[in-house]
């Protein structure tokens, strides 16, 4: 299930960088570059509503999962936001992506 859960954060990603009414990354205005979102707005809100609480109950995870796939910032550029190594901003990207799967699958 977590290869689906980063497909539907690659998703998320997508429909926020093209400006779909986030919850979880509200201020995201950002030009849309992908030319058109085919994501469906209640498939990203659900996964935006798990972004949201993952923000509010872990800001850290949830500030390198938005770096990560609304960004796309590679790990190196997290590591530093989070003033962390490249390796440790990664296992905080699996442990968001798991938290965020065990929302959307229980």
């Amino acid at each position: 299930m977590l290869e689906d859960t980063k497909n539907r954060l690659q998703d998320w990603g997508e429909w926020v960088r093209s400006g779909g009414p986030s919850l979880g990354y509200s201020a995201v205005k950002l030009a849309a570059s992908c030319g058109g979102c085919t994501v469906p707005d209640d498939e990203a809100l659900v996964v935006d509503q798990a972004v949201a609480r993952l923000k509010r109950r872990e800001p850290v995870l949830g500030r390198v999962l938005v770096n990560y796939y609304v960004r796309r910032w590679d790990y190196t550029m997290i590591g530093m936001e989070v003033k962390m190594s490249r390796e440790k901003a990664r296992v905080l990207l699996r442990s968001a992506e798991a938290w965020v799967d065990g929302r959307l699958f229980t």
